[in-house]
């Protein structure tokens, strides 16, 4: 009989779970999900029957899903609409994170490792450059200036560079395939001093400093890859979100993670976005400490340009909670942290350094991305003339900064999700530059737990604690 009592008592209470489950989480958790959904969309694209065009729209679509779903997650009062959805979301979300989980956890389990055991064959040709860029700076070199290619794929013993939209690469519409891309770089190799215009032998080094500087002690002490400081980077971010979490949450900090197998799986070797990622967050943790946060933010900026959309929110969230007069000194600070990271190329060239920085927006590069770019590319959109997707990128930010200022009451820490969100319109809108967005949403959910109100800061001289 106590065992049926006990039964009975078990199912009252699962039964209980979704009324009792914040509806901001299983809007956090819904987030994840989409965004799974959208990066499962765009690895079926050799699948026989499969409309291209379809896949485009599925893939923007879900991925705007998700920036709505993490944007009810971190409203101070949700709706009254997802409230009364979101528990018929419970179990299948809990289902979902049940099988994802383990897959997270076999993804740190099997490629973290592999890091340290064998050269890895990098998923961006952005890694190649930076490990190499290192390589040069140990030897005294100046990455920013001559011809670094033939020297890159000689150290790797492989052909990776970024193709420009010209020559025979001029169509948008058309892929250029491994074969094409090898015959282009023979003809470059052959005669590096006239280089056929679908290669620009500066895209080796189209970062600021921080790109390499932050690799440089895995180069210098001999690793295989430059992808243990990616992990180093994700797990020192991971404990301060724990660290940083109410202590009835924590369980939701050390968890939630193993959601984003992608993300995992991008910080083994696919891509460096982690590190100004992780900056980033790091600012926005240290936000009421004026002289770790703005540093911090500024060390983001000098390693990669994406970093760059961070800052105008963050400065936001600043001039909201602190006042005008502490923006500007953040600004100031930020501004000087990166400067003083790059001099050193500043001053021996000043000319090419600044080219390079601009490279992402200079060159004429061929389309890509999960954004609008994704529509045209798949024939379901035509191509805008080129002026056209800077144009609408710089109108979304705006529009996003406003949506920020205005909501800022109601969800403080929305602008730590949105930075990317304008590259939608872009020219290109990679897919991996979403990889890691739920660790953001995560850190704006546990801030947002952590704060019903802006915190009085802790910097020196602050007079007030915020502007209304």
């Amino acid at each position: 009989m106590n065992d049926e009592k006990r039964a009975r008592r078990l199912v009252r209470a699962l039964g209980r779970l979704p009324q009792r489950t914040p509806p901001a989480l299983i809007a956090l958790v819904a987030g994840v999900v989409t965004l799974s959904l959208s990066f499962w969309l765009a690895n079926i694209k050799g699948m026989n029957g499969f409309d291209a065009s379809l896949q485009a729209i599925g893939r923007l679509t879900t991925l705007l899903l998700a920036y709505v779903c993490f944007g009810l997650a971190l409203a101070r009062e949700t709706p009254a609409l997802v409230r009364r959805v979101a528990p018929l979301l419970f179990w299948p979300l809990l289902l979902w994170a049940l099988w994802t989980a383990p897959q997270g956890l076999l993804v740190m389990a099997r490629e973290w490792p592999r890091t340290l055991a064998s050269p890895l064959l990098y998923g961006s040709d952005a890694l190649f450059d930076a490990h190499y860029n290192a390589w040069l700076v140990l030897h005294e070199q100046n990455p920013y200036v001559g011809q670094r290619l033939t020297g890159l794929s000689g150290y790797f013993h492989v052909i990776a560079y970024t193709p420009i939209a010209r020559g025979s690469f001029a169509s948008p519409r058309a892929t250029p395939s491994a074969h094409a891309l090898h015959l282009i770089y023979n003809q470059f190799a052959r005669d590096p001093s006239h280089p056929p215009a679908e290669i620009d032998p500066r895209v080796t080094h189209s970062y600021p400093a921080g790109s390499f500087l932050l690799v440089i002690p895995a180069v210098w002490a001999g690793l295989p890859s430059i992808a243990p400081t990616f992990v180093v980077a994700l797990v020192t971010i991971w404990l301060a979100l724990v660290v940083a979490a109410p202590s009835a949450w924590r369980w939701l900090a050390i968890l939630a993670p193993l959601l984003m197998v992608s993300g995992l799986r991008q910080v083994g070797g696919g891509d460096f976005e982690i590190l100004p990622l992780a900056l980033t967050l790091g600012a926005w943790l240290a936000r009421d400490r004026r002289w770790l946060s703005a540093p911090l933010l500024g060390l983001a900026a000098a390693t990669k340009q994406t970093a760059w959309l961070a800052a105008p929110f963050y400065l936001l969230w600043i001039w909201r909670a602190y006042g005008p007069r502490e923006a500007l000194r953040r600004g100031a600070i930020t501004a000087g942290v990166f400067t003083l990271v790059n001099l050193p190329w500043i001053l021996l060239s000043p000319r090419e350094w600044l080219a390079s920085a601009l490279l992402p927006v200079s060159l004429p590069l061929l389309p890509d991305g999960a954004g609008v770019i994704g529509l045209s590319a798949q024939g379901g959109l035509p191509f805008a003339p080129s002026w056209v997707y800077p144009l609408l990128e710089i109108t979304a930010l705006i529009a996003l900064l406003t949506l920020a200022w205005r909501l800022w009451k109601r969800a403080p820490f929305l602008a730590m999700v949105l930075p990317l969100a304008p590259v939608l319109l872009a020219w290109r809108s990679p897919e991996r530059y979403y990889d890691l967005l739920p660790l953001a949403a995560l850190a704006a959910f546990l801030l947002t737990l952590t704060a019903t109100r802006p915190r009085k800061s802790s910097f020196e001289g602050a007079t007030s604690a915020g502007a209304s």
